[in-house]
């Protein structure tokens, strides 16, 4: 009977060693479901509620090359716990490996080579134990019991919600500024970043970064498995103090798989924000899923139970996301490291790729983890092959909570070293056997680069670093070596080169002695297209190419627009059709001969509201960009020189536009000031000999204003017959569009001295005028006049800031208020009330900014007037419209810029006061 269960038995594990390999090992390769030399029969499916596993003959030594696999499957909602109560092994050669599934091929949760007080914990209902053992020295083995319990209701290492936000990462520090006090925290939390598993930073996190202003770190060591749950406090970094903000405590465990969970509460603060440290990730790949998720907010939680993922170490084998070919299941989460040994590489090929493309992907990375660089992103099937420039690759497989598809299929191989191959991705890199590693003695390698249809290679070297006497690398402009030689390379000089048909071929040769770095090289496909661009003159039109049928990829287009000395230039776009991706197709002007010069605007999409352009000079430049996807029908533009100045001009203050027209120029068009009149046909010119002149209010005679690319803009109309906007314009029937653009960026300065006051009053070249003042109290209802002013020491003092010309269509914003003991120096002998909209002085405190046509504020009146008998204070204020909420003005504190405002603003000073502490006589010192 024992002889019978034994050869039923038999088939059984053959067909399951059989059908391991036949989809690829994941974990050993084929020699490790060999029996050769082993005849006892062991391993097994358990499906008893409690039990025992033991190594053959245990408590006696184990026999060599013993292989062994036992399945424990529970049923209904319970899983598999699992202790081991001795272990003694070989340790350098024999091992007992747990994986979390019904195989070999599931994640494994350890390899045991050694006692340790062991034990395991299933995610779904199975457990798989291996045992191995080689031809050399035995030992006593290993004793276990399994036990079937419960869901684990209470356990946060089963119940908690994935919190995966890319800007929560120790190495994010972009611009955006993100704040925890807006998330509704309840319950426990894992901590991602792009599906890989990390934790907090237990240590103190430098200021902007976590895509916050002051970033909360753990303050005490994580606990161990054993601990349970403790309570640790939670700092944030601030000023110069690592725990300047003590945000509540949370509490934290160590869960089996090596990661942690956390139980988040709200910060005490805004601008506060939980860190993930990728300085320091959790390498583990084992997931840990959640029997049930928090969806009270939407921080990311997913409820895949499949598992997926895995450190892959045998030499060839494939990878599929989960389910496949059948779709796979919503918000998975796969992690692959495939690792190599030796002088070998990994080389990954997809064969198929069936993908939600516009939410669902697969990334690829050059090393054993997501923070090594980034090979590739794939959405669709295309034939993709990969290569390490090491011994691992990572691969992440993502799927929404949406759609999902049929998935990939891809296969691994370890390559010994080798270079060269067939190029046929539309963009790609090159680089020379190990770089930036020194390469081989004696390398020959050949790459041919091949593009498809109306399409050429456009090839760039990078970096280039060879033995110059003996080494070289050289460019073919065709499919071989035979077709003509484009250049031999051996050091850099910034080559770049392009196939006159669809191939180029690279050949890279190195003798038998010195070698180096090598070189690194990238690869695109230009589409051949129709001429673009062009030097324009006095006024036109002009197209994106082919317009209005679909213009080309990889178009780049670069208009050079000119008029006579003394001229501007006006452009406007009558029709924009761009791919719908900003960063993808879009247009640049630029205020100048060349794209050198600054930026005036971006216009994207179908956007031609508020498109309207004004060049400061008699230039002005226009590029056209597409990419490698999707097109349009692109854009029409029309462009007109203004009047120069003997011919006309046009003037503007915060109340008047003033526009005059020559006499004499309008003697030359057969024209007169009786024939002229603006968009309200009742405000007539004043005309004299020489010139003829319109005077009125800036919001009368039919004057519009709006905003444009960032400035307001007024604009009006004089006609004798019908016009276009800017300065001054004009079209081949007489109609002159008329405009301001009025700086929305204005200073106003304050000059305080303690003892007297000067009434404010402002000056400069500003287009926008502002005003500022004291008052006597919050109310701002009561302006002080006394010149001087004269305050006690801590006195608080309140400050209005408004446009002079009242206006509700526009917002003041303060951005900047600095003290200064000289009039005429802001910069080096200077102190900070407020910079970029962020308080720098503790007494300052904001009533309203940025939110009206004024602005008020508050500060006490100490640290300055200590030390210096007269101060004075400068404010920037910038102008944005009431109806734009993205303005500068609705963005209030901003810690770092990109630019200064000066670049892009005209300014303007006033100056009150000074002032001076009460009783006090002039004083020398330094602020």
């Amino acid at each position: 009977m024992r002889e019978m269960k034994v050869m039923a038995l038999l088939p059984f594990l053959l067909l399951t060693a059989f059908q391991a390999n036949a989809i690829g090992s994941w974990t050993t390769d084929n020699w490790l479901y060999s029996s050769e030399g082993f005849s006892e029969l062991c391993g097994g499916n358990m499906t008893a509620w409690t039990g025992e596993l033991f190594s053959p003959r245990y408590p006696n030594n184990y026999p060599n090359n013993a292989r062994c696999t036992w399945t424990i499957h529970s049923t209904g909602n319970t899983t598999v716990s699992l202790t081991f109560n001795d272990v003694d092994l070989e340790s350098c050669c024999d091992y007992i490996r747990v994986h979390d599934g019904p195989s070999t091929l599931y994640p494994l949760l350890e390899e045991i080579r050694d006692y340790r007080n062991q034990s395991f914990k299933s995610t779904g209902n199975t457990l798989t134990v291996l045992f191995y053992s080689d031809s050399s020295v035995t030992r006593r083995g290993f004793q276990a019991n399994w036990t079937f319990v419960g869901p684990p209701s209470d356990d946060p290492c089963y119940r908690y919600t994935v919190l995966d936000d890319a800007w929560r990462a120790t190495t994010y520090n972009e611009s955006i500024i993100n704040c925890d006090t807006a998330v509704k925290w309840f319950g426990w939390y894992r901590l991602f970043i792009y599906g890989q598993s990390v934790q907090m930073p237990d240590r103190c996190v430098d200021k902007y970064r976590c895509g916050t202003h002051a970033p909360l770190w753990l303050n005490g060591q994580h606990p161990k498995v054993g601990d349970g749950v403790v309570t640790r406090d939670v700092c944030g970094h601030w000023l110069s103090d690592c725990c300047y903000y003590r945000s509540a405590p949370i509490r934290v465990k160590a869960c089996p798989g090596g990661y942690y969970v956390y139980e988040f509460v709200e910060p005490p603060a805004c601008n506060l924000a939980y860190c993930a440290d990728v300085e320091k990730p959790n390498t583990s790949y084992t997931t840990v899923t959640p029997d049930t998720l928090s969806s009270a907010n939407t921080i990311g939680s997913w409820t895949t139970t499949e598992p997926c993922g895995g450190n892959m170490t045998a030499w060839t084998g494939e990878l599929f996301s989960p389910r496949y070919p059948n779709n796979y299941p919503n918000n998975a989460r796969c992690t692959w490291t495939i690792h190599s040994t030796g002088n070998t590489t990994v080389y990954l090929a997809f064969n198929d790729v069936d993908l939600e493309k516009c939410c669902d992907y697969i990334k690829v990375y050059n090393g054993p983890s997501i923070f090594h660089p980034f090979l590739g992103e794939i959405k669709e099937f295309r034939n993709q092959s990969f290569k390490s420039s090491s011994n691992d690759l990572t691969v992440v497989f993502f799927s929404d909570h949406s759609v999902s598809g049929k998935g990939f299929h891809a296969n691994w191989l370890f390559v010994e070293e080798s270079c060269g191959g067939n190029m046929t991705d539309w963009t790609g890199e090159l680089f020379s056997p190990r770089y930036p590693n020194n390469y081989l003695d004696n390398s020959y390698c050949t790459w041919t680069i091949h593009s498809t249809e109306n399409t050429t290679v456009s090839l760039t070297f990078n970096d280039v670093d060879l033995e110059t006497c003996c080494d070289y690398i050289r460019v073919y402009d065709g499919p071989s070596t035979l077709h003509p030689l484009l250049e031999e390379i051996r050091d850099y000089r910034n080559q770049s080169f392009k196939s006159t048909g669809n191939t180029l071929t690279v050949l890279f040769y190195s003798d038998s002695s010195v070698t180096r770095r090598g070189f690194h090289a990238n690869w695109i496909f230009v589409a051949t297209h129709p001429q673009c661009g062009g030097q324009l003159y006095d006024s036109g039109m002009f197209y994106s190419p082919n317009y209005p049928n679909y213009y080309p990829d990889n178009a780049y287009c670069v208009w050079y627009l000119s008029a006579q000395q003394g001229q501007r230039i006006f452009l406007t776009f009558a029709d924009v059709q761009l791919e719908r991706c900003c960063d993808c197709d879009y247009i640049t002007i630029h205020d100048g001969s060349s794209t050198g010069y600054p930026q005036l605007g971006k216009v994207c999409f179908n956007d031609t509201t508020h498109q309207a352009f004004h060049s400061s000079s008699r230039y002005l430049t226009v590029v056209f960009r597409s990419d490698f996807s999707g097109v349009s029908h692109g854009f029409k533009a029309l462009f007109t020189s203004s009047l120069t100045a003997n011919e006309g001009s046009v003037d503007c203050t915060s109340d008047n536009m003033v526009i005059v027209l020559q006499s004499s120029y309008l003697n030359s068009l057969g024209l007169s000031g009786n024939d002229l009149y603006v968009d309200d046909h009742l405000c007539r010119p004043n005309i004299s000999r020489t010139e003829v002149v319109f005077r009125f209010p800036l919001d009368t005679c039919g004057t519009a204003k709006e905003m444009m690319n960032g400035f307001v803009s007024y604009t009006n109309n004089v006609r004798a017959s019908p016009s276009q906007s800017g300065v001054i314009t004009y079209q081949s029937l007489y109609l002159l569009q008329v405009g301001c653009r009025m700086e929305p960026d204005t200073v106003v300065q304050i000059f305080y001295k303690a003892k007297e006051i000067v009434n404010a009053n402002i000056t400069g070249m500003g287009r926008f005028n502002a005003s500022i003042a004291f008052y006597t109290s919050r109310n701002f209802t009561q302006q002080i006049y006394d010149s001087p002013y004269e305050v006690n020491l801590n006195q608080q003092l309140f400050v209005q800031v408004k446009l002079t010309r009242s206006d509700k269509s526009l917002d003041l914003f303060l951005d900047t208020c600095v003290a200064s003991p000289n009039p005429n120096d802001f910069k080096n002998r200077s102190y900070d009330l407020l910079r970029n909209g962020c308080p720098r002085d503790s007494t300052y405190l904001s009533y309203t900014n940025g939110m009206d046509q004024y602005a008020q504020f508050s500060f006490r009146a100490f640290k300055f007037l200590q030390t210096h008998a007269y101060v004075h204070l400068q404010c920037k204020v910038i102008i944005c419209p009431d109806n734009d909420y993205n303005s500068r003005c609705r963005k209030g504190c901003q810690y770092r810029r990109k630019r200064s405002l000066d670049s892009s603003y005209n300014t303007s000073t006033v100056t009150l006061g000074p002032i001076k502490l009460r009783g006090q006589g002039p004083v020398a010192g330094m602020m």
